[in-house]
């Protein structure tokens, strides 16, 4: 017998969990797929721009949000999806194990940051090797940083750690910089910011953190750099080949959405950094999984011939419960 459920959740980072809870609490059955719990949070060791969190980490926040949707009897179940099909009883979820069945999907697969594949990258991650400028720039104020990417990706993170950082030194292959001229030209007047032009990072030293980096160019000329933070900006890889059949895909290979998490499916719907939201932060999942989450419920609802809610809190007047 194939499993069924009202809404099937596909990711357990902060947009799938947070999807989950708002669904859950609705007493609505709710199973929740991912390859492990949290996502990019597990690469966050001092989480400091959540709101209402002074002390916190990715992992930690992950375990609370997985704790709040387990507390309302959603279900959770580690697999990785393969494929979802439409079927006369609804959307078939297709994992490398098993099948199920789901009136409503949540997509929030997340991304995953591209690595350079040095030695010791994955060692040092979080000890001074980062993927999220955004994140982790505030952490080295007044610090030598080095920034290597492509693209808008690299000039964004130089701008931000110039901003932070003592000396920030700016790493690509090609021999001139790509991307919004004038972001290139706010670069290029920075006097913090040194420019490695046709370079590449050949090695990474470190033992419980990062200290040097080892840089060569297209000579095969080795220079040494001394430095406390290293970030990684070579964009992410976001895994859709299991539904982009039914939903759009934009040119950066994200989910179109609209209003309250909608894809151009009915059924399916979809928050988080897979998605065309502009701001990849774990507040902005945790909202968009909030508004996707509530959307599906609500589907699942108007599938009963219901009206469906408009939030989940509740409001109490006597002995009289009212939705809003």
């Amino acid at each position: 017998m194939v499993q069924e459920y009202e809404v099937i959740i596909i990711g357990g980072g902060p947009a799938g969990l947070s999807a989950g809870i708002f669904v859950a609490r609705q007493k609505a059955s709710c199973l929740l797929i991912s390859k492990d719990l949290g996502g990019q949070m597990n690469l966050i060791p001092k989480l400091e721009n959540y709101p209402g969190t002074m002390m916190s980490s990715g992992p930690l926040l992950a375990k609370t949000l997985e704790s709040q949707f387990l507390s309302f009897s959603g279900e959770m179940i580690y697999d990785t999806v393969v494929m979802i099909e439409e079927t006369e009883a609804g959307m078939k979820v297709k994992t490398s194990r098993s099948e199920y069945i789901g009136k409503s999907i949540v997509l929030a697969p997340g991304k995953v940051p591209n690595n350079l594949g040095v030695e010791n990258e994955s060692v040092l991650s979080n000890k001074g090797i980062h993927y999220c400028t955004k994140c982790d720039a505030p952490f080295y104020q007044g610090r030598v940083t080095a920034t290597v990417g492509v693209g808008g990706y690299l000039l964004e993170s130089g701008i931000l750690l110039s901003r932070m950082a003592s000396k920030v030194y700016l790493i690509y292959k090609g021999g001139t910089l790509g991307g919004d001229k004038d972001m290139i030209a706010s670069i290029e007047k920075k006097e913090n910011v040194q420019l490695i032009p046709q370079s590449s990072i050949k090695a990474i030293s470190g033992t419980n953190n990062l200290q040097s980096i080892t840089v060569v160019d297209n000579s095969g000329k080795e220079t040494t750099l001394q430095v406390d933070g290293l970030f990684i900006e070579m964009g992410s890889k976001i895994n859709l080949d299991f539904v982009k059949h039914l939903v759009k895909i934009n040119q950066k290979g994200e989910i179109e959405i609209s209003e309250g998490g909608k894809t151009i499916h009915p059924a399916i719907f979809a928050a988080g950094d897979a998605t065309s939201i502009p701001y990849k932060q774990i507040i902005a999942a945790c909202a968009g999984g909030a508004n996707a989450g509530l959307s599906a419920f609500n589907y699942v609802e108007r599938l009963k011939g219901r009206p469906g809610i408009r939030a989940d809190w509740k409001k109490t007047m006597g002995d009289t419960v009212f939705h809003y």
